[in-house]
């Protein structure tokens, strides 16, 4: 397929913004990066499809860091006796309850209705950490199918495994890990896997031992840090150390590790963190809602760690989560010049697409000749001047805070989206059967 997207603003991703240029994708890369001279010059094949850009703004594909697209169900959710006072209360009285009712077809429909809104939002790359203790085997498969085969998004997948479900339930988990970790195709650019771990208070040290002892050479795990003060409190008290020496006694901080959260880590476990290269996913909305604690950002950027952006599964929109990650940081250090351009440009735009390089081995976050063509076109008419200096200032203020519509999405130089319509899900269809399974999963949890 060759697709020419065509009179349109560009931001490449990194220090250039074209006005009226072309973007010529081909064989799932960028063929050529035009601007408007150079266009009229070109020898367009006669077989390539022709996108309008004008009014729009192409930039590289976003990438969600850290998701969980089992929680697509639950908006609107309301449970009887939800009143948490702590933050293992919201798990326990919310999260574990809902997991514990997904069946195969609600994990099939929550990956999907989560993959499509992923899209809507300029995503194309999801890192996901699923749970559905009653229905383990070959969840993971479900999942990514919906991402990657239905959606047509790529997708980074893993199990999220605890003790808290018994060691049955357990032992499934260690399996769907090693199982679908064993499965992955190496030439398949779409899909990567993790071994996924919930957090320290629910993992025993046999729990971590099997995992330590199971996992793949260069196989990271993907797990909560320190989300809420009591995972720590309870490490300590129960394992007489804290959870990042916890992880590295087990040889589990590498570099292909997602340490999700990490808000009540102290300065040595920081340090440990960048001495073995492992990856923290910032995930401001989230933790706001929760009331758990704020990030620190510049303690984490100045030991120069590899920190990303992520959602936890509220909601799927990037620019808006890092929108946050900046008020978030200005409101906690009381300084409004705390999270600024610099550090919202680098965990969005460079530290993302280098976590995902990590997983993939593909060069991501880029609009540039050879570069993978994930690209997602929004519609946005600058009302003030936009050169590639302030083009971040145009996403924040401009599209995060107004009105965000993606016109057209690129994965693999393959079309998601075209117009605003998605090419191979018929939305209608399957936002009136989300409806109908969801119906079915509030009414088993207990």
């Amino acid at each position: 397929m060759r697709f020419l997207i065509d009179n349109t603003l560009i931001w490449d991703g990194e220090s250039r913004l074209i006005e009226s240029g072309a973007i010529l994708i081909e064989d799932g890369e960028v063929k050529e990066l035009l601007t408007d001279e150079e266009r009229r010059k070109y020898a367009l094949p006669t077989d390539t499809e022709r996108i309008d850009g004008e009014g729009k703004l192409a930039i590289p594909g976003l990438i969600n860091a850290h998701t969980h697209l089992y929680s697509s169900l639950a908006r609107g959710m309301a449970l009887p006796g939800f009143s948490p006072k702590t933050f293992t209360g919201i798990l326990e009285q919310l999260w574990w309850r809902l997991d514990k009712a997904l069946d195969p077809e609600s994990v099939r429909v929550s990956a999907l209705i989560g993959a499509m809104e992923a899209a809507r939002c300029g995503v194309t790359t999801l890192i996901d950490h699923h749970a559905s203790p009653h229905a383990v085997p070959g969840s993971l498969d479900l999942v990514k199918t919906a991402v990657c085969d239905d959606v047509g998004l790529r997708g980074a997948f893993c199990y999220e495994l605890s003790d808290r479900d018994g060691v049955e339930v357990r032992d499934q988990g260690i399996e769907e890990n090693l199982e679908f970790i064993a499965a992955q195709d190496p030439d398949d650019p779409m899909s990567a896997a993790l071994f996924g771990l919930h957090a320290s208070f629910t993992l025993s040290d046999e729990t971590l031992k099997l995992v330590a002892d199971r996992i793949p050479d260069g196989v990271g795990v993907h797990i909560h840090v320190a989300e809420g003060p009591e995972d720590e409190i309870q490490c300590v008290e129960r394992h007489g150390m804290r959870i990042i020496e916890r992880l590295n006694h087990y040889g589990l901080l590498r570099e292909t590790s997602i340490l999700a959260h990490c808000l009540h880590l102290d300065e040595h476990e920081k340090n440990l963190v960048a001495q073995f290269k492992a990856i923290v996913v910032h995930n401001p909305r989230s933790n706001m809602n929760n009331a758990v604690g704020a990030f620190d950002m510049a303690g984490f950027l100045g030991r120069d760690v590899l920190v990303g952006l992520g959602t936890d599964g509220l909601g799927a929109n990037m620019l808006t989560e890092l929108f946050t990650a900046s008020i978030l940081q200005k409101h906690e250090r009381r300084d409004p010049l705390a999270g600024g351009f610099p550090d919202l440009n680098k965990i969005l735009f460079i530290d993302n697409p280098a976590i995902a390089f990590r997983l993939f081995g593909i060069e991501f976050g880029r609009i540039a000749p050879g570069a993978p063509a994930d690209i997602a076109v929004f519609d946005y008419r600058p009302p003030t001047p936009i050169d590639a200096g302030n083009v971040l200032g145009h996403l924040l203020f401009g599209i995060a805070v107004h009105d965000l519509h993606v016109s057209d999405l690129f994965v693999a130089g393959r079309p998601v989206i075209r117009d605003g319509a998605f090419i191979n899900v018929d939305a209608d269809e399957a936002y009136a059967h989300a409806r109908t399974v969801a119906r079915e999963l509030w009414g088993r949890i207990e």
